[in-house]
């Protein structure tokens, strides 16, 4: 695994001027049962954008910017809280991947973790993650977030601070892989003055 990042990378929230390049990312990261499609990355971006960022690299001749690529993406959703009032955790279901968001629920869903094939293995999605986890925290949007990971990649997002709760029996993958419930508690990082 090579660490190098590539020159110019930077991360920025994504806009609705981003759907396309997201579209495209999307359907180089997963397959077309598991994608969202570009109406479901409409309404995340018109609906809440705060919850989804961007890794670019931007094309720069001299001091000219030229022009940026998006190579990496997060969308996530705030998922509706159980109404029966009971302390239990709330994990990603087949209703929370559709159009919903819940402004007042303490929950983020992370629905897409995408890094493009060819910038894969650099520890891009390492980087893209943990300043969403920040930003997320320090901004106070939420109080933890719930992730599916099917089981070969438990193990990344344990070293980014999740941890497995047990297999997700709402989303049933197409080709009978099991999607494994993770969560990461949100804490607000307090720096002294």
């Amino acid at each position: 695994m090579s660490s190098s990042l590539p020159l110019h990378v930077y991360i920025r929230p994504l806009t609705i001027e981003d759907c396309q390049a997201s579209v495209e990312l999307e359907a180089q990261g997963f397959p077309p049962e598991e994608r969202a499609g570009k109406e479901k990355i409409e309404f995340r971006l018109k609906m809440c954008p705060e919850l989804s960022s961007g890794l670019f690299i931007r094309d720069v001749k001299g001091t000219e910017i030229l022009g940026e690529k998006l190579i990496g993406h997060i969308f996530g959703t705030k998922i509706p809280i159980p109404k029966n009032g009971t302390k239990e955790l709330t994990f990603i279901t087949n209703e929370s991947m559709s159009f919903t968001q819940d402004d007042s629920s303490p929950v983020i869903g992370v629905h897409s973790v995408v890094i493009a094939p060819q910038h894969q293995k650099k520890n891009l999605a390492t980087l893209l993650l943990t300043d969403y986890i920040q930003k997320m925290s320090n901004q106070e949007i939420g109080d933890r977030i719930v992730i599916i990971a099917h089981n070969e990649l438990v193990p990344f997002y344990e070293r980014i601070g999740f941890r497995s709760v047990g297999d997700n029996k709402d989303v049933i993958s197409s080709n009978g892989k099991v999607w494994c419930n993770m969560v990461r508690e949100l804490v607000k990082e307090e720096y002294e003055t």
